[in-house]
């Protein structure tokens, strides 16, 4: 009886289940099954011509007369520069805002760094932890876990931990939004002009973006600490556990020209010494990456690059293709081995055979550490040099800035400094003030044959500033002439002085002898017309 029931229940249970599997969908459900498949469709559609107006958009940088024509890529925007220099080699729509992603922890880092020591220890806060999307990247610290700042640094840049940046942000500012602001001043300082960071995660907020350009101005002052360079470019890190964790965590960089990030080696690069990723559903994927080719530092930066059908993302293809365009095609050149418009360096400039003068310096030389960054082929006369003296009181060492163009555009800069003048030593012997040179700390022949004491064979120096001297006698010479100029022209004002006053004179003497009406020689006497009858007087007796 009982295998009859199970076999009852069984057939039951199968005429069942193949009634509802076989009754057809209901006609509402046939319709939204496919709209959202058309729905789906349309969105790849316009997905695909999104990223094709992407790849076909015109090149900033190809419209400049004689310069290289860049590729095309499937960013919406990019740049690159040399950081040494700060030369734009390549311009695709580069001051674009755009959401920026993870590589906004690149000025999180940087803040960061020069506002806390690597070994100060943070306590994370229930908002750094539990504040973050759930899903977005993270090492899972969690309330109350303690690390150092070197160790937030790590997982910020290598696994690009959102709460890493709220937890360093917290322990530098005291609060997220004050470090924004910290962040939102350090782009002002660094020249950007269209960023305005709201978090330092980089997750979406329509009021946290920055442009391929910004970008570039961050990363380069960014390299220029060795521990972000040093973290950055590091491949994988292993942390030690913390009072909330007893196990290890293993990170790796999410960068695949520094590491086979998900087995993809495809990209691998060793040229490429620092570098960050970054992704979100509104800022597409972003990439900043530092190479070191033909003695440039290229920073590239990429913004809003869709991925392609599959899994495969042109993101690291397209950073490729732009650091082979700009070290195939540019090269670095240093302007004091080369600038003779402003060359002053000559040996000759005060000779007078002796050993004080003959050796002398100029007074001011090119600083021999500026570059410009031209084209392949493009000879450095061609560059355009503008001189523009320094204002007082900024650096005293600097006398002028000296800044190149070529074809409008600016390639490179250097200072025009005070040489550091060679002071030369004159020694005079103490017992008998004989004024031979000698080299400092060499004792004389007479001392060595006696056996003095060192006491007794002290030298006295007389240093030279050769500098100071040709100023002091220039001031002389100008002096000099000045003091003849002022004596010429005193005696040309007292000479014509003399002949004004000597014909003043002689009209005068003119004048007073028209109105005499006689000359000199007819003085003895009055003219005719003017003399006079005497009257005649009345005698006596006469009436």
């Amino acid at each position: 009886m009982k295998i009859q029931y199970r076999f009852l229940a069984g057939l039951l249970a199968c005429s069942l289940s193949f009634t509802v599997f076989a009754t057809p969908l209901p006609v509402e459900a046939r319709r939204q099954t496919a709209a959202e498949k058309a729905a789906a469709e349309e969105a790849a559609r316009q997905k695909e011509e999104e990223r094709l107006s992407y790849y076909n958009k015109e090149i900033d940088s190809n419209s400049i007369p004689n310069w290289p024509q860049g590729p095309q890529i499937y960013a919406d925007s990019a740049v690159i520069m040399e950081a040494s220099t700060g030369t734009i080699l390549y311009n695709k729509d580069m001051d674009k805002p755009q959401y920026p992603a993870s590589i906004t922890k690149v000025m999180t880092a940087l803040v960061a760094l020069e506002h806390a020591s690597l070994d100060e220890v943070m306590t994370y806060s229930y908002y750094a932890t539990h504040s973050i999307t759930p899903g977005s990247s993270s090492i899972g610290t969690t309330e109350g876990e303690e690390l150092t700042v070197e160790e937030s640094l790590y997982a910020l840049l290598l696994e690009s931990a959102n709460e890493c940046g709220n937890g360093l942000a917290e322990h530098v500012a005291g609060s997220v939004e004050a470090f924004a602001d910290m962040m939102n001043q350090k782009a002002a300082d660094l020249g950007c002009t269209n960023t305005h960071f709201a978090n330092p995660h980089g997750l979406h907020d329509e009021n946290h973006y920055t442009s391929p350009h910004d970008m570039a101005l961050i990363t380069r002052e960014a390299i220029k600490n060795e521990t972000f360079v040093t973290i950055s470019g590091t491949p994988s890190y292993d942390m030690r556990a913390t009072n909330k964790d007893e196990t290890m965590t293993y990170m790796k960089n999410h960068h695949k020209m520094i590491f086979p990030f998900r087995g993809d080696s495809d990209y691998l690069d060793n040229t490429v010494i620092a570098g960050k990723p970054g992704a979100t559903d509104a800022a597409l994927n972003t990439l900043v990456t530092v190479s070191e080719r033909n003695g440039m530092t290229l920073i590239v930066v990429t913004m809003r690059t869709h991925s392609a059908d599959g899994p495969v993302v042109p993101l690291y293809a397209d950073t490729a293709l732009l650091l082979d365009y700009a070290s195939d095609n540019f090269s670095k050149i240093n302007i004091a081995s080369n600038e003779t418009n402003f060359s002053v360096d000559n040996s000759n400039f005060f000779h007078t055979g002796s050993s004080i003068f003959g050796g002398s310096r100029s007074l001011v030389e090119v600083n021999p550490n500026g570059y410009i960054v031209l084209p392949n082929g493009v000879a450095f006369s061609e560059a355009s040099p503008t001189l523009e003296f320094q204002n007082e009181g900024i650096d005293p060492d600097v006398v002028a800035t000296l800044s190149y163009t070529y074809q409008g555009q600016p390639v490179g800069r250097t200072t025009i400094d005070l040489a550091k003048s060679a002071i030369q030593e004159f020694t005079f012997n103490k017992e008998t003030g004989a004024d031979q040179e000698s080299p400092v700390g060499q004792d004389t022949k007479e001392s060595q044959e006696a056996g003095q004491d060192t006491e007794d064979t002290k030298k006295t120096f007389i240093k030279i500033n050769i500098r100071l001297v040709l100023i002091f006698i220039l001031v002389i010479v100008i002096v000099i002439l000045l003091l003849i100029f002022l004596r010429k022209l005193w005696r040309h004002f007292y000479f014509r002085e003399r002949i004004s006053g000597n014909h003043r004179r002689s009209r005068y003497r003119k004048n007073r002898r028209r109105r005499t009406g006689t000359s000199s020689r007819h003085r003895s006497g009055p003219s005719v017309r003017y003399q006079r009858t005497p009257k005649k007087r009345n005698r006596r007796g006469d009436f």
